[in-house]
């Protein structure tokens, strides 16, 4: 019994520390996936002009903030949407061999991880400057948007606003 008083915090501490650690792993894990799958999802956009009009670009972001959301609820234990911000932008970038132009969406997106283990979380907390029993896991993926060449220029078309 002896042995077993001294050695059992100790165990169970690691064993909680491993749990803790492999929550942390799959919301990160599933923070990306939902990244990447939004990227993909803005690569399929025909982005012009047009795209920017009130009614049309909100539908866009929603549409891209949704599929991040749907990857993180399926994904991430304790999943609040209140704690997800996300970016999404676009870039016009000049391509070196013609002066046509061609998109570039940048998604991002940063997740407070709530942390669940007390003993684990006091080591864990800090390692994000912050003392709030959250881990900040951060995201980001840029894709390519294949459109239709545009017509040579010597400027890039309008910038696309960021999604609200």
């Amino acid at each position: 019994m002896a042995e077993f008083a001294i050695v059992a915090p100790i165990f169970f501490l690691l064993v909680f520390a491993v749990i803790q650690v492999g929550i942390i792993f799959a919301a990160q894990d599933g923070l990306v996936d939902g990244v990447r799958s939004a990227a993909r999802r803005a690569a399929t956009y025909r982005i012009n002009e047009a795209s920017f009009d009130t009614a049309v670009w909100p539908s866009i972001c929603q549409t891209i903030e949704d599929e991040i959301t749907a990857r993180l609820r399926d994904r991430v234990i304790g999943y609040n949407p209140a704690r997800l911000i996300r970016t999404l932008t676009y870039e016009w970038k000049q391509n070196p061999e013609s002066a046509d132009y061609f998109l570039v969406a940048h998604v991002g997106a940063t997740y407070q991880n709530q942390l669940y283990v007390p003993l684990v979380s006091a080591f864990l907390d800090r390692s994000d400057g912050t003392v709030d029993n959250f881990l900040t896991l951060t995201a980001s993926e840029q894709m390519r948007i294949e459109n239709p060449a545009l017509q040579p220029s010597t400027n890039p078309p309008v910038t696309p606003p960021a999604c609200p």
